[in-house]
Formats: C-alpha cells, structure tokens, sequence
C-alpha cells in the first residue's frame, strides 16, 4: 500500500509539474517566435532525452528528470559566435525591451494558467456551507444568548449574510463590539445581540493572532454549489491570484526575519505529497493544486536571481537604463552564482522533505 501511494504521489507530481512547466516554456517560446528569434530546442525536464523530434528548426524534446525544463534560444549565450544572417535571428542582439517580453512571457503564462484554472472552478460550481447552525459550544456567548441548533443566521450588523464564510469575515470584523444578529427559526425572523469572546489561535503564517467567535459550529448538511457567471468567475480568479502571492510574499519575509522556522520549507518531496493528496481529492481540487503551484513558481520566477527569469529581468532593466548590456564576464559569473544558490537551496528543501517523512 505504501509503495502504491508512493507511485501515486510520484505520477501526480509528474503532471503537475509538466503543465506548470509545460506552460512557463511556451510562454518563452511563443513571444520568441513573435519577436523572429530562433529557438533551437524546447525541452520538458533536464538530462539525458527520452524523447525527441525536430519540427522545422526546433528541436522538441521529453527528458528524464521531470524538474524543470528549458527554452533554448539562439545566441542565449552572450559570447557565442554567429554567422551574420544568424546573428539577425540571436536572442543577444534584441533590444532589452524584447529581452524583457521574452523572459517575462513565461512567469505571465504561469498567472495565465492559473487564472483560466480558477476561472474554470469558479464557474462549475463550489460547494458553500449556508448559516446554519449546526452546533453551540458550551462556555461561549451563543449559549447564553439562546442560539440552538438548527437556527439561520440572516444577518450581522444589518449586513445581510448568506454563507458561512461571510459570517464569519463580519463576526471577526465587528468582533470588538457587541453585535446584532438576525435570526430565523421555524420561519419567524428575530434579532438577538452578544458580543463575542476573544481567543488566540494560529494565523495562516503559524502566528499567535487575536480572534473573535461566538461559539457555533456550521451544519455540515446545509450545503449549496455556487455557480459565477464568466466576468464574476474571473474576477474571482484575480483575487485568488493575489491572495495567493500576498501569503507567499508575507511568508518569505517572516522566514527572512525568523518569524517562521525555516524546516517549514518544503521541496519536490513534499510537493509529490501534496499532489497525491490533491488528486485524491477530487478532479477540481487537483486542478486548483496545480492552479496554486503555477502561481508560486511564477512568482518565484521573478524574484531577481541570477538563473532565475528575475535575475535575467533585472540584467535586461539594467540595459535599458545605462543603454548598453553587461559585461558577458559578469553576467556568467553572476549565473554561476545564482545556480549555486538554488542547488544550495534545492538541497536544503530536500533535506527538511526526508526530515518529515522520516518524523512521519
């Protein structure tokens, strides 16, 4: 059975990462071409070829490490050597601004894809839980109040509610304060009012944070499928979008400044975990689990590292101001930098991921 949930966990990884991958390259490929450069070779994984054709003047290739995968384009490397009619076609002799548009397309299509993902979701319908009141805690405002099982919450504040989790954001939002909730029970609409007790619990980043409730648990039977039209659906894909770089963000920075431990960091392992957890979930919350992975290696594709499209952004930024490209000496060494740093940071993140399958 192990073993089954380890090639389970393994093919789920594999396709998540050839989409995300899949989708970051062509967004390279594809402006390139726009823009008359000649790519040699578009490659899904690194190492030795499992498969390969050429198409026209492209080498289209399937390699065994499914880690990653790369564009290449002619005259990518500064120093080589081109016939004049090549040189017409070489990445090197574009201007910064088309430089930019290229490295730049394959983070864009990584935003692209997840949010036609989420957009997707959205529209087929997400199950939401209605304010229903599926329990009371004892020691906590809703008791004395009278709350009972089985009761709909119709509103907070004379803000109409409709589902659990708007219940919940305007319970925490007015939480300071004694609240008027509307009630409906046996049909006959009512108005009570309790002021919520504060609680310490752990935010999203593992943060002691100051939280308000009143002590109700939602009905797990008291479910609905919401369905958003196109422009609602994308919109909501925007957001999603954000939030998801905003937590990714506010992380990083809480482990630069040591508010979150840095075994928290988790590599392909735990990745692979996760994707075999998602796939099991269900067809939309594997679509979403990918969705959510392309917007983090997008993001963390801009990051100004050198081997990273970030890094390769900011040389090509740097261009555009001084109005003539770095030195070819720098920018090798500056990539032989970068590279070290991610193998560095590949191995660290490998090593938190067989620290907690061993503690697990």
């Amino acid at each position: 059975m192990v073993i089954n949930g380890i090639f389970y966990d393994i093919a789920a990884f594999i396709i998540v990462i050839s989409v995300i991958v899949l989708i970051h390259e062509f967004g390279h490929f594809i402006v390139a071409k726009k823009l008359g450069v000649k790519v040699e070779k578009f490659s899904l994984g690194f190492g030795p070829k499992i498969f390969s054709k050429k198409v026209g003047e492209t080498e289209y290739v399937i390699s065994s490490l499914p880690l990653g995968g790369y564009v290449k384009l002619m005259g990518e490397d500064p120093s080589e050597e081109l016939s004049p009619e090549d040189a017409k076609r070489s990445y090197s002799k574009l201007s910064p601004y088309r430089k930019f548009l290229i490295i730049f397309a394959g983070p864009f299509f990584n935003f692209v894809l997840a949010a036609i993902i989420f957009t997707i979701i959205f529209m087929s319908g997400r199950p939401v839980l209605k304010p229903v009141i599926g329990g009371v805690m004892k020691g906590y405002p809703s008791i004395k109040a009278g709350l009972k099982k089985g009761d709909i919450i119709t509103s907070v504040n004379g803000i109409k509610v409709k589902t659990w989790g708007s219940l919940s954001k305007y319970i925490e939002k007015f939480g300071e304060h004694t609240l008027t909730l509307g009630i409906k029970e046996n049909n006959i609409n009512s108005e009570i009012r309790l002021k919520p007790k504060s609680i310490y619990g752990l935010n999203v980043y593992g943060q002691k944070t100051k939280r308000y409730i009143i002590g109700i648990r939602p009905s797990s039977k008291a479910v609905f499928y919401k369905y958003d039209g196109l422009l609602k659906s994308f919109y909501s894909s925007v957001k999603e979008i954000w939030f998801i770089i905003y937590i990714t963000v506010i992380s990083l920075f809480y482990l630069i400044i040591g508010k979150l431990p840095a075994s928290d960091l988790g590599g392909p392992i735990m990745i692979a975990q996760l994707s075999g957890r998602a796939a099991g979930l269900g067809v939309s919350d594997f679509f979403y689990f990918i969705a959510f992975i392309s917007v983090s290696i997008g993001l963390v594709n801009l990051f100004p590292i050198p081997a990273l499209d970030g890094g390769h952004l900011l040389f090509s930024t740097i261009e555009m101001i001084k109005k003539s490209p770095l030195s070819v000496k720098f920018q090798e060494t500056a990539a032989k930098v970068g590279f070290a740093l991610l193998i560095l940071l590949l191995l660290f993140v490998s090593y938190n991921d067989i620290i907690r399958v061993m503690k697990t």
